[in-house]
């Protein structure tokens, strides 16, 4: 019986090719589509599993609020590790991480620059489970200056992974560091990123370095534990040590699940760049969306079809087919569609790959999951897939009566019809919203990549200066630069702007004569007196810092503007200010000399925070470079820089880079969004338009004589034309209609993650709802216009 189901469904589908065409074309698209989604979405979801005990290893976070500042951190004090080790039994192991074990390595007269190198506590691969290829996890750092390094860092220095184990390597001009270990390279799919871990050095445990943070701590919970429980009692912990030594009341510590971390968490210095769950909500949401396209044209054109097949049922009916029989028929054939669909998507997915890991920076393989599970799921998929999309043809179709089925009558069509027009206007629903969400994060990312940051990024080239000799040599080096005519200017920082890593400070401020008692935290950007010129920030009070006025460095500040509001200023040139630099260091006193120009330090995801400058109170504060190359003159002036430089630091190699490529980082998740978005937008509005041209294929055909009649009549080719697209394109404008406020609800919700964006305007949906339609236009009238020119002679001897 099955055998016949699927010979005859075979038949069928060779009998009328475009159609199966169409049918098979949709679901292999929708199919492909939705495997990509899935492997993207599951490559999310697998961030930091591949862990032994990942269930039960947590990161400890906190949050903070006071008046005129806030504080949203992934870091922790030094004292914070060993304190819990101490006084909570329920912890198994805490081990402290440190990012800063990076910079120039050293191997025989050679430099490698390598940034991400962590230090951490010597119990770090006791928490954390990697592939040792050589050395023993469980002694790798337990020795002083000791380093476990990927494979791919130990082919970088040495050429090959089985000479690099017991070699001494330098960081810069510290002390000697033997490799104890070699390891296979960070899986991607894990926050934590990095090409090397070295020892912890010696860490002062002193209660009072208990708001100095910078360390990130991660803790292994005994078996049993209850997480929530613990959860409260650390919490009150951290009230009593942290909160009580910063003097802040509404404070929280948090638990941070490992493998929640890159979806969930969105810190203040974040190890790695996080993604976030409503991102893979969304494409979840797409990849489901554009499947349903698909499997909507299969039961549309099936049932639009049931005029041609309405005889063939009765003589099936005639001859003893059952119901029952009939509806495994046409299941029968649905099946074979989506297998059919399902074998070609293997090798379509295939062919997508590079393209589809090149837009969303992933490293996935179509066998991600492995092969017979993958083949496994195709099957299931494909099973479902077709028992869905045939379920209401084979309904529909085997309730026709026999008598009539053979008369070629199909009784009251109205049901049929009104779903059928229910799921094209559906279908471009979904279509109209995804070219909506589309062009709106288009915008904005137009938006963010030009809009005024309140400086001039373009042709600024920076750097980090590591030899600290080269930043003692500053003024040399800036008078050496500014030789040639091919660069305008050069200024230095103590950071680089544009990665939203710039630290922050207590600072309390005069008001009405008398210095405040209550702290304001503001950002803290260490610059030079050439700063505000190199970067075109402009002055809206008071003067910029002068090498002229010798108290200039010790004894003045800037301030934002943002700043100068917060404190209720008016003019804030000559207010008083004071910091403790340290906890064990006197207040050290400033005036105001002027005031800035707001300008963004992180991308438009944050909102400006109040900043102050000042120049940088030693030589190891002046570590990055700003240089602003003539214009049209980049290759030229980044030549002469590299050479200038060179004359410098004959052993490291700096990393330039250009400023508006430092912010433009910033956005690659959501540019990422914005490409893959735009991709399955465009294969969810050809998936539509196919069905759509089926439709109209088979319309055209049911009414050749009537177009004869009409053009025998003197109908025009237009009125034709009209004729038959008239009814298609009402569909899609009351689809328009329906998608527009659905698309704004849903873009509203995602512009908020942006401090700074656009507002949604009605154009904005109207755009995208008009080429919907002239898309869907097109295609009606392709096949329209088709109709209306055959000779009508030849269609009235149409049978």
């Amino acid at each position: 019986m099955l055998q016949n189901y699927f010979r005859t469904a075979w038949r069928n589908l060779t009998r009328n090719k475009v159609y199966s065409f169409i049918n098979i074309a949709g679901i292999t698209i929708g199919l492909a589509a939705f495997w990509l989604i899935a492997l993207y979405v599951g490559d999310e979801l697998s961030y930091d599993r591949s862990f032994t005990n990942a269930d039960r290893i947590y990161r400890i976070a906190q949050h903070a609020n006071w008046e005129g500042g806030s504080m949203n951190l992934a870091l922790n004090p030094p004292p914070l590790g060993p304190a819990i080790t101490e006084k909570f039994p329920e912890v198994e192991q805490v081990v402290r991480i440190d990012a800063e074990g990076g910079g120039v390595i050293k191997f025989n007269k050679e430099a490698f620059k390598q940034n991400d190198i962590l230090f951490a506590d010597n119990n770090f691969f006791k928490i954390f489970s990697y592939t040792f290829l050589y050395g023993d996890a469980a002694s790798a750092l337990s020795q002083p200056n000791s380093t476990v390094i990927t494979e791919s860092l130990a082919k970088k220095i040495f050429g090959g992974v089985a000479q690099a184990l017991n070699q001494t390597i330098y960081f810069g001009d510290s002390e000697p560091v033997k490799i104890t270990g070699v390891i296979k390279d960070v899986p991607q799919n894990s926050h934590l990123q990095f090409s090397g871990i070295r020892s912890m050095y010696v860490v002062s445990n002193d209660q009072n370095t208990w708001q100095n943070l910078y360390m990130y701590d991660y803790i292994l919970l005994k078996k049993g534990v209850d997480v929530n429980a613990f959860g409260k009692k650390l919490n009150a912990f951290g009230m009593q040590t942290i909160a009580k030594e910063m003097g802040i009341k509404d404070y929280r510590m948090e638990l941070q699940p490992l493998t929640s971390i890159h979806l969930h968490s969105n810190l203040q210095y974040e190890l790695s760049t996080n993604s976030s769950m409503s991102r893979v909500y969304i494409f979840i949401a797409i990849g489901i969306l554009i499947l349903l396209i698909a499997l909507i044209n299969y039961m549309n054109l099936s049932t639009a079809r049931s005029a041609v097949r309405v005889k063939e049922i009765g003589i099936r009916k005639v001859i003893g087919s059952s119901r029952g029989n009939l509806a495994g028929l046409f299941i029968a054939e649905a099946l074979l569609v989506t297998f059919i669909a399902a074998f070609i998507a293997i090798f379509l997915v295939e062919a997508s790959m590079p393209f589809f890991n090149n837009i969303a920076g992933k490293e996935l393989d179509i066998w991600r999951f492995g092969i017979y599970p993958t083949i496994g799921f195709v099957i299931v998929f494909a099973l479902l897939a077709g028992l869905i999309s045939g379920s209401y043809p084979a309904l529909f179709l085997s309730r026709f009566k026999m008598i009539p089925s053979l008369k070629g009558q199909l009784g009251n069509m109205q049901t049929s019809a009104l779903l059928r027009k229910s799921l094209v206007v559906f279908q471009f629903v979904i279509a109209v919203f995804l070219i909506s969400g589309s062009f709106i994060i288009y915008k904005q990312m137009q938006y963010v990549n030009n809009k005024d940051l309140g400086f001039n990024k373009a042709q600024v080239l920076t750097f980090h200066i590591d030899d600290m000799k080269v930043r003692s040599e500053i003024p040399a080096l800036k008078n050496a630069l500014l030789q040639s005519p091919l660069i305008e200017d050069v200024a230095v920082a103590g950071n680089a702007i544009g990665d939203n890593y710039l630290g922050g400070h207590d600072f309390a401020f005069e008001k009405n004569g008398v210095m405040q008692s209550s702290s304001t935290m503001a950002k803290q950007l260490y610059v030079d007196d050439d700063f505000l010129k190199t970067m075109n920030i402009q002055l809206l009070q008071g003067r910029s810092f002068s090498k002229d006025m010798q108290t200039d460095q010790y004894g003045t500040m800037l301030i934002n503007e943002t700043l100068m509001k917060q404190l209720g200023y008016t003019n804030a040139v000559g207010k008083k200010s004071e910091y403790r630099v340290n906890r064990f260091t006197e207040m050290s006193h400033r005036n105001i000399i002027g005031v800035v120009k707001d300008f963004h330090f992180s991308s438009l995801q944050h909102k400006i925070e109040p900043m102050v400058l000042m120049l940088p109170p030693a030589a190891n504060e002046q570590d990055n470079l700003y240089v602003r190359i003539a214009k049209g003159k980049i290759a030229a002036g980044l030549d002469y820089l590299k050479k200038t430089y060179a004359k410098f630091d004959r052993q490291n190699t700096a990393d330039f880079n250009f400023l508006d490529e430092a912010f433009a980082k910033q956005y690659a998740a959501e540019q990422k969004q914005e490409q893959l978005s735009f991709v399955f937008t465009l294969l969810a509005f050809i998936i539509a338009c196919l069905g759509l041209t089926g439709l109209v294929m088979f319309t055209v055909s049911q009414r050749v004589k009537e177009i004869g009649i009409r053009k025998v009549l003197g109908a025009s080719v237009s009125s034709v034309t009209l004729m038959l697209g008239k009814s298609f394109m009402q569909l899609v404008l009351v689809a328009t209609v329906i998608a527009m406020p659905v698309a704004w609800f849903a873009m509203h919700k995602w512009l908020q993650d942006f401090a700074y964006r656009i507002d949604i305007k009605w154009w904005m949906f109207l755009i995208p709802g008009l080429m919907a339609v002239g898309i869907a236009l097109i295609t009606v009238c392709a096949q329209a216009v088709k109709a209306a020119w055959v000779n009508p002679v030849k269609s009235l001897r149409t049978e």
